[in-house]
């Protein structure tokens, strides 16, 4: 508790703005303006404001939802932490919390699962931790972004986030019957067990014990790193519950940001009015997300035409939208992705399942107090008790390597089943659309899953090979697909949908590039992520990717943010344009 107590001190100036609980609207000052306002707190949006911070600027960071972690003073907690400065999103073992009771935490203007919290999805999903492929770069990035210049972010990355296979205080590893079992699949299929990110351009034929951006038994990540050095600066500020409604600008120059208070304030304190920036030389950020910040441009007039007329013709935005003589025309939305995400299930005797969802209003006393006491226990350990994670690169009969990552944890359709996620990522072809509608907002109209006949290809041959692999385990049995069903008629039988194919790994909405997309070109952005047609504008978080990477993205975010921030830093100040 000493370290925790000892940040307190530095940021309680911080604090007093987030915590106030006047469910009023505080209006934005006319006067106060900064030389960046970052709008969004996810992967994106808390390293970058960290780093523009550091060099000596005013930096606004801006999140639409509450506080999460109780460092940040979030409130959301089950009885058992009452009296902790601890809160569901400390706690690993209740990170599944949101599947059971996503409200006031799932965002509530689109249509799939995402994090609008202080954090953003850092604050909600698994914490898992990778070192990116080099190919998820190499392959996916444009010149400048490649692997080769990834690699000092990478390790400044790591330097601040080590993350860990091994997330409880006594070093143990809870209930591993699980991994255990699929493990002796693995090894009789040829896989090699390691300490994966010691080898993150090994990701073929292995596998290893999952690894979290965990430190104390508690969720770390940006919120404990680059958010607590943030917050020690005098010309750093955050406001929660705070809407940015859309960019206030002439032509391709911002001035400021409409602000609205999150559901009128009624989840706790936000601002409201216009923020603006410093006059001539003050930049803003786009770190919303992959459907936040495509929303941002939409309603500032910037996207296709066809969405720009939704938004004009809506009854919120369009009496005061910016005209369209002032219109940018750029493929925001195109390009979305995701990992193509299909269940296996098996199921073996020895497989111990635990009742993490039971560990939030029923749990088992010797669970908490080992947790609570010790910082041990299955508590520490991240719902659903995953592991192992393997990898696969599967080449199809186009010639194209495509690379799979494999998610088994300990639930399913009986007590002793596992399922076992496939994440099929890099080098996937097929594509899909974020689209506005009338309400403002977002849905995903066209899926980005298995529209290409070789994604498929590679999604069935890789469920071929893994049947054949745990099939060799003594006591297995099979759940989905059944011992005998057909692999092809299995794969098609589940929907291509996010509902039943979606893994929430969103990207490429706000594609980075150098082929300008007002001229035909698939890019929103530019090398050093400002949007195109403006001067003072930029996305960065998952929306600029222009592929999905190999494993979980919330690392490769990072470590994008990095890359971004030194390359913004290093402009001239913005000519109005």
């Amino acid at each position: 508790m000493r370290e925790r107590l000892g940040i307190v001190v530095h940021y309680v100036r911080l604090v007093l703005v987030v915590m106030s609980m006047d469910s009023q609207c505080t209006p934005a000052s006319t006067s106060q303006t900064y030389d960046y306002i970052v709008i969004g707190s996810g992967a994106g949006g808390i390293p970058i404001a960290d780093r523009l911070s550091e060099a000596g600027h005013s930096v606004l960071l801006l999140e639409k939802g509450p506080p999460s972690s109780g460092r940040w003073n979030g409130t959301m907690k089950p009885a058992w932490l009452a009296g902790t400065n601890l809160t569901r999103f400390d706690v690993p073992g209740l990170f599944n919390q949101i599947w059971a009771d996503p409200t006031g935490v799932a965002c509530e203007d689109i249509d799939v699962m995402g994090g609008c919290v202080l954090g953003g999805g850092t604050a909600v999903n698994s914490a898992l931790w990778w070192k990116p492929h080099p190919r998820d770069w190499d392959l996916n990035f444009p010149s400048g972004w490649k692997n080769s210049d990834m690699t000092k972010h990478t390790d400044t990355v790591w330097s601040r986030i080590p993350g860990t296979y091994i997330p409880s205080k006594d070093g143990k590893l809870y209930l591993q019957q699980g991994f255990d079992t699929v493990s002796k699949g693995l090894d009789a299929a040829g896989f090699k067990q390691l300490v994966p990110n010691d080898h993150p351009d090994e990701k073929n034929f292995t596998y290893g014990h999952s690894t979290f951006f965990i430190e104390n038994a508690e969720r770390q990540g940006p919120l404990a790193t680059y958010l607590v050095t943030a917050a020690k600066r005098e010309k750093f500020q955050l406001w929660t519950n705070t809407v940015a409604r859309r960019l206030v600008r002439t032509g391709g120059h911002i001035t400021g940001v409409e602000l609205e208070c999150n559901k009128g304030g009624s989840v706790g304190p936000g601002h409201s009015g216009t923020v603006n920036v410093t006059p001539g030389t003050g930049r803003v950020i786009l770190s919303a997300g992959t459907f936040g910040s495509a929303k941002v441009l939409l309603r500032s007039g910037i996207g296709p035409t066809d969405q720009l007329n939704i938004v004009k013709s809506s009854a919120t935005d369009g009496a005061t939208m910016i005209s369209s003589d002032q219109w940018i025309n750029l493929p925001v939305g195109y390009n979305l992705n995701d990992h193509v995400g299909t269940d296996i299930q098996i199921s073996h005797p020895d497989v111990v399942f635990y009742d993490f969802y039971g560990a939030w209003s029923n749990p088992i006393k010797a669970d908490t107090d080992a947790y609570l006491k010790s910082r041990s226990g299955i508590l520490a350990q991240v719902a659903p008790n995953l592991g192992p994670i393997a990898w696969q690169q599967i080449k199809g009969s186009d010639g194209g390597i495509r690379h799979i990552q494999w998610q088994s944890r300990v639930e399913g359709r009986n007590k002793n089943a596992m399922t076992i996620t496939q994440y099929l990522g890099t080098g996937t072809v097929s594509r899909g659309r974020v689209v506005i509608q009338s309400n403002l907002n977002t849905r995903v109209s066209i899926p980005p899953y298995l529209r290409d006949q070789y994604d498929k290809e590679a999604v069935i041959q890789g469920i071929e090979f893994m049947k054949g692999a745990l099939s060799k385990v003594n006591g297995l049995t099979w759940i989905a697909p059944t011992a005998s069903q057909n692999i092809t008629a299995f794969v098609n039988s589940i929907p291509a949908t996010p509902g039943s194919r979606g893994s929430n790994h969103w990207i490429g909405s706000c594609t980075i590039g150098t082929d300008d997309g007002r001229t035909g070109g698939k890019a929103v952005v530019d090398l050093d992520t400002k949007v195109y047609g403006t001067d003072n504008l930029f996305v960065v978080d998952a929306s600029i990717f222009p592929g999905i990477t190999t494993g979980n993205p919330s690392a490769a975010i990072i470590i994008a943010a990095e890359r971004a921030a030194e390359r913004i830093l290093a402009l001239k100040s913005p000519t109005k344009l």
